[in-house]
C-alpha cells in the first residue's frame, strides 16, 4: 500500500510540475490576466512583463518585459518595453514601442511610434499620420492604406500570403523528424495500455474471454456477418435515440459501450492471433493469455501501420471480434425454455435457495418426550377378536302364478 502511494503521489507531482513548467514556458512571461474585459490602467506600470487574454483587452499603462495580448478587440496605447505580440477581430496599435512587434488580425491599426521592426497580417492595415516606424513595416495583406503624414524611415515589404515553396519544403521535413519520435512514443503508450485493459478485462471475466476467443475461430463467417451489423445498425440507433430527446441518456450510454467495444475489438484478435502463433512453437502457449496478447498485440500495432492496407486490417479485425462479442452475449441470455425449467421446481412464496437447501437437508426424527404412565395403563389390553358380520343370503325371487 505505501509503495502505491508513494507511486501516486510521485505521478501527481510530477503532472503538476509539467503543467507548471509547459505554462511558464508557453507564457514566456511571469504576469498574467484573464477574463471577459482585461484592462491595465493608466498610472499602473507592469514588471516582468504581461500576458493578457479576454473579449476586451486594453492596454493604458507600462510594461515592462514584453507584452501578449489576445482577444476580440485589443487596444494598446501604452508605453511597452521589450517584444509585442497582438492577435484578434480588432487589433489597434498606439502608443510608445520599444521592441519587435508582431500583429495578426482582421482589422489593424498602427498609430503609435515603433523603435523597431514591425511585421504585421491583416486583411485590412491601416496606417494613421501619427504613426512613426523606425525600422521596417514587413507585411501580408490584401487591404494596406497609408494615410498622409505617417512616417516610416525603413523598408515598405510586402510579403505574399501564400509562402514560398522551399520555405514550406523545409518546415515539412523539420516537422516530419520531430513527429517521428513523438509517434513512436504515443505508438508505445498506446501498445502499452492495450494489453493492460487486456489483463484487467481477463482477470474479471476469464470465461467470457475465452468464450469470445473461441468463437472467432469456430464461426468466422457467422462472426463476419453479425459484426457487420453490429458495426452499421449501432450507430444509427444513437442517432435516433438523440433524435427523440428523450433517448439521449440511453444514446450517450450506447455511445459510450460502442466505443468501448471497438476500443477492446483487437484484445480478442490480439490473443487469437498470439495463440496461432505461439502454439506452433509451444503448445502449451495455445490455452495462455499475456504472452499470446502481447506478441498479437504488437503484430496489429505493426501491421495497422502501413497505409492502406492497415485501414483494411483494421476493419477485419473489428468485424471478427464485434461479431465474436456478439455472438458470445447471445448465448449467455436464457432462453424461454431454459427460464420455465428454471421456474418449475419453485413455489409459490418460497425462495429458491430456501426449496434447494430443504432438499439437501435429511429428515431427521424428534425424540419422543418420556411420559410417567400409570400402573393400569401399563397392563397391556388383550386383543380384541373382531367379529365378522353376517351375510345375508340372497332372496329369491318367486314368480307369480
Amino acid at each position: 500500500m505505501q509503495r502505491k502511494r508513494l507511486l501516486v503521489m510521485g505521478f501527481i507531482v510530477v503532472f503538476l510540475t509539467f503543467a507548471l513548467c509547459s505554462f511558464t514556458y508557453a507564457a514566456g512571461v511571469g504576469n498574467a490576466r484573464f477574463g471577459k474585459n482585461v484592462k491595465v490602467l493608466a498610472d499602473e506600470t507592469i514588471a516582468g512583463g504581461l500576458v493578457a487574454a479576454g473579449a476586451n483587452v486594453e492596454i493604458l499603462g507600462k510594461v515592462e518585459g514584453g507584452l501578449k495580448a489576445c482577444g476580440a478587440n485589443v487596444l494598446s496605447s501604452g508605453d511597452v518595453q521589450g517584444g509585442v505580440w497582438a492577435c484578434g477581430a480588432n487589433v489597434a496599435l498606439a502608443g510608445r514601442y520599444h521592441g519587435k512587434v508582431k500583429a495578426a488580425s482582421a482589422n489593424l491599426t498602427l498609430s503609435g511610434t515603433f523603435d523597431g521592426d514591425v511585421k504585421v497580417r491583416a486583411a485590412r492595415i491601416t496606417v494613421t499620420p501619427t504613426t512613426v516606424i523606425k525600422g521596417n513595416l514587413i507585411y501580408a495583406s490584401a487591404d494596406i492604406v497609408v494615410q498622409k503624414g505617417a512616417r516610416i524611415r525603413g523598408e515598405v515589404v510586402q510579403r505574399q500570403v501564400m509562402v514560398e515553396k522551399q520555405w514550406i519544403e523545409k518546415w515539412t521535413r523539420q516537422g516530419l523528424k520531430a513527429m517521428i519520435p513523438i509517434g513512436i512514443f504515443f505508438w508505445l503508450i498506446a501498445i502499452a495500455a492495450l494489453i493492460i485493459v487486456g489483463l484487467i478485462i481477463y482477470y474479471i471475466f476469464p470465461k467470457r474471454t475465452n468464450a469470445v476467443i473461441n468463437t472467432i475461430s469456430l464461426t468466422p463467417w457467422k462472426n463476419l456477418w453479425y459484426g457487420f451489423v453490429f458495426l452499421v445498425v449501432v450507430p444509427i440507433a444513437i442517432v435516433v435515440s438523440f433524435i427523440t430527446v428523450v433517448g439521449i441518456p440511453t444514446g450517450i450510454i450506447a455511445g459510450l459501450l460502442y466505443g468501448i467495444a471497438l476500443y477492446i475489438s483487437s484484445i480478442y484478435m490480439g490473443v487469437w492471433i498470439g495463440r496461432k502463433i505461439l502454439g506452433y512453437i509451444k503448445k502449451s502457449m495455445a490455452t495462455a493469455f499475456f504472452w499470446p496478447l502481447v506478441v498479437g498485440t504488437i503484430i496489429i500495432g505493426l501491421l495497422t501501420l502501413i497505409p492502406f492496407l492497415g485501414c483494411l486490417l483494421r476493419l477485419v479485425i473489428i468485424l471478427f471480434a464485434l461479431g465474436a462479442m456478439w455472438l458470445v452475449m447471445w448465448k449467455s441470455i436464457p432462453s424461454r425454455a431454459q427460464r420455465r425449467a428454471q421456474r418449475r421446481p419453485q413455489k409459490k412464496g418460497r425462495k429458491p435457495q430456501r426449496v434447494a437447501q430443504r432438499k439437501m437437508r435429511k429428515p431427521q426424527r424428534r425424540p419422543r418426550k418420556k411420559v410417567r404412565r400409570s400402573p393400569q395403563r401399563k397392563m397391556r389390553r388383550k386383543p380384541q377378536k373382531k367379529v365378522r358380520k353376517p351375510q345375508r343370503k340372497p332372496r329369491r325371487r318367486t314368480r307369480r302364478r
